[in-house]
């Protein structure tokens, strides 16, 4: 029988290049996400919860205990129901005091699963630390972890060690930094660029028909505001980052190596250069060998066959390698034509390229995942 490996098509991008807004690749300065973090416990675990080993899930209880005014000496715990767990969670800026957040519970013990638990009341705190916002609720896990009684089998879909809360935090202090100047405002680029960060100054000053904006590096374009728009501040940013601009991106080849998937961007370039491909086939057959019996047969037996599969033939063929010439291609449509016309795998692409890139004809950066 000849056994077949299907591997992910090559992906190429030539799509042309197109404006972006300013929102989309940019943020105000001011306008920063504070991370908040926090430790806390989940209860009402059906037996899925951290082990005896885990000290700190033990000392927890007992800490939480103590301050209910209930005192019970530690080693006649037994925390299964119990699961020690960090809560994550972003606090945009401008949001206010009662406003709710979505928070990610993850456990940090030796816990089998999170799944029915509750969440009891966790602070959350940023680097200074302060506490931003309070975390409780049930877990949504979206996954489940069953065990037999005698321990012997399980089932488990999905990853069931961490959890959502949706709208699981209070929010009790407002970011810090949710301030903005009203005379000037300062955009980042996600992408350092010169040619993007200057694209985006002309944008502006093309936009309002007056130079206000300037690209003080590859990263930051500093935007002074209009006289008309000191009093409209919110109409001004608005306006701003919604303006559309032509982004600059380096050329990229992008190879992962587990999937053989080769992800090119639409301005990838390749130079003249042979390319001599050869492809490897394994064929196994199972050799039928036939026995042949006779019971009784002085008295008119029957006669009997039997196959026995168990040897088998192996072979290994490699095709007569081919050089072709790739010709020189301005886009990546041209460089997909040719290399499909050689009728190569994506893993072989995947070899292709990198010997292109070292023969110096890969007009590109070259990424293996």
């Amino acid at each position: 029988m000849r056994y077949n490996l299907i591997v992910p098509a090559m992906i190429f991008s030539a799509l042309a290049v197109q404006a972006s807004r300013i929102k989309d690749v940019a943020k105000f300065d001011g306008l920063t996400e504070t991370q908040l973090i926090g430790y806390g416990l989940v209860v009402g675990l059906k037996g899925t919860g951290d082990g005896p080993r885990t000290q700190f899930t033990t000392q927890s209880v007992v800490n939480m205990l103590r301050n209910t005014g209930i005192e019970v000496p530690r080693e006649r715990i037994q925390v299964r129901n119990v699961a020690a767990v960090m809560v994550t969670t972003k606090l945009s800026p401008f949001m206010k005091r009662g406003a709710n957040l979505d928070v990610t519970v993850s456990s940090i013990g030796d816990a089998k699963s999170l799944e029915g638990g509750t969440l009891l009341m966790s602070p959350l705190q940023a680097t200074d630390g302060e506490i931003y916002a309070l975390a409780q609720g049930a877990l949504s896990i979206g996954g489940i972890n069953r065990e037999s009684s005698s321990g012997k089998s399980s089932f488990q879909k999905n990853h069931n060690l961490v959890g959502e809360i949706p709208n699981g935090a209070i929010i009790q202090r407002e970011a810090p930094g949710g301030t903005m100047s009203t005379d000037e405002l300062r955009i980042s680029l996600s992408a350092p660029d010169f040619s993007s960060a200057v694209a985006m100054a002309k944008a502006i000053n093309a936009n309002y028909k007056k130079e206000i904006a300037e690209a003080k590096d590859p990263v930051t374009v500093q935007v002074k505001v209009p006289d008309e728009f000191k009093i409209k501040r919110m109409e001004f940013l608005a306006d701003v980052e919604n303006l559309d601009f032509l982004v600059s991106t380096v050329a990229k080849v992008v190879l992962n190596e587990k999937t053989g998937t080769v992800i090119a961007g639409g301005n990838v370039s390749i130079s003249e250069v042979a390319v001599s491909q050869g492809s490897i086939t394994i064929e196994i057959k199972q050799n039928q060998t036939a026995q042949v019996s006779n019971t009784n047969a002085a008295n008119s037996g029957t006669t009997q066959v039997s196959t026995n599969q168990s040897n088998e033939e192996m072979k290994v063929s490699e095709s007569k390698a081919e050089m072709k010439v790739i010709p020189t291609s301005s886009n990546v449509a041209d460089l997909a034509k040719s290399l499909n016309a050689l009728g190569v795998t994506p893993r072989d692409i995947i070899a292709i390229f990198e010997a292109i890139k070292k023969a110096g004809a890969l007009n590109a950066e070259l990424v293996v995942m």
